[in-house]
């Protein structure tokens, strides 16, 4: 197809003009309706109703005028190399774009032979979307099915353009717009490199921390993992509820997982007592580590070891040349540990694994209430003291002294508070290789997982656990994965990645010449 010449573009220029005369006229009518308008709401209500057909009909207005200055040529070959010889003008396509819907008219090019579809070069010029909805409604409707249900959405983009576009069309909208999200993640620009800083990360470069988490998302039934029994098939203990450790089944784990740099702070580093006893004004603490540049990935479709392979992608794209500190931040999953352990070989890095502060200090406490009474406060100052101990490096000190106690008021066989310090006492002991928290103080590196934290609440479980919500595993995947490019602020990025492969896809793969298309 020959772009259009200087004659053509004089022609639609003359068109333009001699078609601004109605839209003129429809302008002066709303500023005379406007004047008399009592209210501000009134006054609004009219001119964003009225004025988005006005621009509609600008936007109407340019599209006829290049179809009317449209050239048919002598023949179009696609891309199974049969040439179209017959156009014809009038076909005419529907789009619905933010200000309402506008029809395309455009050329078809036919071969004649039954089997062989029809082109239309106008089309790939255009880069029309193929759902039918514009790319900017696309993007508005995908941004506000991302933040809330689909009917708030539903809502949200007849409310911004008075368009009204369904549940089932936005969940569509939304998983086309995902279609291109695994292959961004690896073909992204590298635009982050290798940030400078105070930190000891290598020639005075940023530690790199790695982090990962799951969290469970209600399925429907066709979408939940096979390898689970049935919730009608599992025995149970009561009949109209369940019993201690009885799940229902209807959730199916999304792995998330984190890059981030760490910041450090000024100053000197935080000591166990800062950590454990904070000052009572916020503003004479010592500030903590700072994570920054972050980047997520969250898979409910792919296992564990995917998403913490992703994750380790990332790194190295970040440290090619493993230059940087690596930590791993994790709660201490045993499955989850071998993964990292077992990326971190493959890869020739050495990583740094911490177990979460956090997760120690809850199996303090519980063991801290088999040893003392319901409401006791030398319960706080008795975990406060062992906290301290661990943080300080005397991780089998605490050990020794848990088990003394359960020695001197042994619990009861069988009991809860036996299972509990014999659980809390394999924890300490299996975790203690990843308990160097003096060394990580020192080197002002976070000791707590906050960050997947955040992560699977704010990336999952807010969009994801809407009250009722029911996911199947495609609808769940594209949801996850815009949540994730939206946080790692990649947005902007994606969406031109995305519609520059939709242009290949549904345009410009069906054509045997292309340069003249991709004008």
């Amino acid at each position: 197809m020959e772009q259009y010449g200087l004659d053509e573009l004089a022609a639609s220029a003359e068109s333009v003009l001699a078609g601004l005369g109605p839209l003129v006229a429809g302008l002066a009518r709303l500023a005379d309706q406007a004047c008399q308008a009592v209210t501000l709401d009134g006054l609004e209500v009219l001119v964003l109703g009225q004025g988005r057909e006005l621009l509609r009909g600008l936007v109407q207005l340019g599209l006829d005028a290049q179809a009317d200055a449209e050239v048919a040529v002598a023949g179009v070959t696609g891309a199974d190399g049969v040439t179209r010889a017959r156009a014809e003008r009038g076909h005419v396509r529907q789009v619905v774009t933010r200000l309402g819907a506008v029809s395309v008219r455009r050329i078809a090019y036919r071969a004649g032979v039954t089997g062989v579809p029809s082109l239309f070069p106008r089309d790939a010029v255009l880069n029309l979307p193929a759902a039918g909805y514009s790319w900017q409604l696309q993007r508005l409707a995908e941004m506000c099915s991302r933040s809330g249900s689909y009917q708030q959405a539903s809502e949200l983009v007849r409310a911004a353009t008075g368009v009204r576009v369904g549940k089932r069309q936005l969940e569509q909208i939304t998983a086309l717009a995902a279609a291109d999200a695994g292959q961004f993640g690896q073909d992204r620009p590298r635009d982050r490199g290798e940030p400078a800083g105070t930190g000891d990360g290598g020639e005075g470069l940023l530690p790199l921390a790695i982090s990962a988490d799951g969290k469970g998302v209600a399925m429907r039934p066709e979408a939940r993992r096979g390898t689970a029994a049935a919730p009608a098939r599992r025995a149970r203990t009561f009949e109209h509820r369940r019993g201690t450790g009885e799940k229902t089944g209807h959730k199916r784990m999304a792995e998330t997982g984190a890059v981030f740099d760490v910041w450090p702070p000024d100053g000197p580093p935080r000591t166990p007592e800062q950590v454990m006893r904070p000052d009572p004004d916020p503003r004479a603490r010592p500030p903590g580590p700072r994570a920054v540049n972050r980047w997520y990935v969250t898979d409910i479709t792919a296992g564990r070891d995917v998403t913490i392979g992703k994750a380790f992608d990332e790194a190295e794209r970040r440290d090619p040349g493993h230059r940087r500190t690596w930590i791993a931040l994790v709660d201490g999953d045993i499955y989850q540990l071998g993964l990292i352990q077992d990326q971190a070989e493959a890869r020739g890095v050495t990583v740094t694994i911490l177990i979460d502060f956090i997760h120690v200090l809850e199996y303090l406490w519980k063991a801290a209430w088999c040893f003392h009474h319901p409401r006791d406060p030398a319960t706080e100052d008795w975990v406060t003291a062992q906290a301290l101990d661990i943080l300080h490096g005397r991780a089998s000190e605490v050990i020794t002294t848990i088990r003394q106690l359960a020695t001197d008021h042994p619990p009861r066989p069988g009991s809860e508070h036996a299972k509990v310090i014999r659980k809390t006492l394999h924890y300490l002991d299996a975790k203690q290789p990843y308990l160097d928290y003096p060394a990580a103080l020192a080197r002002h590196w976070p000791i707590a997982t906050g960050v997947i934290e955040g992560a699977c609440r704010h990336l999952v479980h807010d969009r994801m656990g809407i009250t009722g919500a029911r996911w199947s595993l495609d609808g769940a995947q594209a949801m996850l994965s815009m949540r994730a490019i939206a946080a790692s602020g990649d947005l902007d990025a994606y969406w031109d990645y995305h519609i520059q492969h939709e242009h290949h896809r549904n345009h410009l793969s069906r054509y045997h010449d292309t340069h003249a298309l991709a004008a």
